[in-house]
């Protein structure tokens, strides 16, 4: 079975998986359709010591446009859910954020309504504590099981375990993978719940840049509460910077958006000076919020050093 995923997908595109548009070729890509699949490629991949890397969606991504050594493994297909029991829901990692929205709706559950304008998947949500208005994973998240992709152990790890904080868990990038996560909802009506979702879908619609300008959400964080880099990079005329095929959105300035033919280091490029100027005109050293994964420059190596979480 191995065998055969590796010849359909050898040399595999990946530009098309990520919300930015970018990126080269994977070297192989998988597409397991569960959790023991995953497993299964994951073992095959250290067997032939091969480097290996996870996406979800392809949101909050950089991809190379040198593209990736080794093996991809997509988990969008691993997106399988149950109730534990009235209020307790169990979900893999790659379902989409929106539909698990959209799944506790219908049952009447009130908490993660904020999940629907995500474009992202339940994995990289409990991964970056994803949060708005209010709502936010570390509110509802009972635990999680975690797999540590260089030895194979899998640990579940409560709420205190996780470490979850701003934008930030316990899972370090590249090392580990959220498998599933247990979310305790709370009782509340239909009404009132798609009241909230619909909240959250305007606002994304009104302050954020449409995803037919491929973008990757916010860039930076932000530094801390009640500091707002896209303000401030307003402030300083950030909507007219261009690098390359990459110009940052006229909607909100911590955005940035694919003109068409953005490479990497177009994204990077700008990525820098936004960081420089947000540090020479305010004193922030920022932390992206993007990941970059595959095989960089040297400029882009020097880049990303400085503002990526390690």
């Amino acid at each position: 079975m191995i065998a055969d995923i590796i010849d359909k997908k050898a040399d595999y595109p990946l530009s098309c998986h990520t919300t930015l548009k970018i990126g080269g070729n994977a070297e192989c890509a998988f597409f397991p359709k569960s959790i023991d699949e995953f497993l299964s490629v994951r073992d095959y991949l250290v067997s032939q010591n091969k480097k290996i890397t996870v996406i979800g969606a392809g949101s909050n991504l950089l991809v190379s446009s040198n593209g990736i050594k080794g093996g991809v493994i997509f988990t969008g297909s691993i997106c399988g859910y149950k109730f534990l029991d009235d209020y307790r829901i169990k979900v893999d990692s790659g379902m989409k954020s929106a539909v698990l929205a959209k799944v506790l709706l219908e049952k009447n559950l009130s908490g993660l309504e904020f999940l629907i304008g995500i474009p992202g998947t339940v994995g990289g949500a409990v991964t970056m504590n994803s949060s708005a208005h209010g709502q936010g994973i570390d509110q509802v998240i009972e635990c999680a099981e975690v797999l540590d992709i260089k030895t194979g152990k899998i640990i579940k790890l409560d709420k205190a375990e996780l470490k979850l904080g701003y934008r930030y868990s316990f899972v370090e990038p590249n090392r580990h993978l959220i498998l599933n996560a247990v979310f305790r909802l709370t009782p509340d009506s239909y009404s009132k719940i798609a009241e909230c979702m619909n909240f959250h879908v305007n606002y994304r619609k009104e302050k954020h840049p449409p995803l037919t300008e491929p973008n990757a959400g916010s860039t930076f964080r932000n530094p801390e509460r009640g500091v707002y880099i896209g303000q401030l990079l307003e402030k300083i005329g950030a909507k007219s910077w261009v690098e390359g095929g990459a110009r940052l959105s006229q909607k909100h300035a911590n955005f940035l958006f694919n003109t068409g033919n953005a490479t990497s280091s177009d994204v990077s490029r700008l990525m820098y000076k936004m960081y420089n100027e947000i540090k020479k005109n305010f004193g922030y050293e920022l932390i992206a919020e993007i990941r970059y994964v595959g095989e960089p420059t040297e400029e882009e190596e020097i880049i990303w050093k400085t503002f990526q979480v390690h």
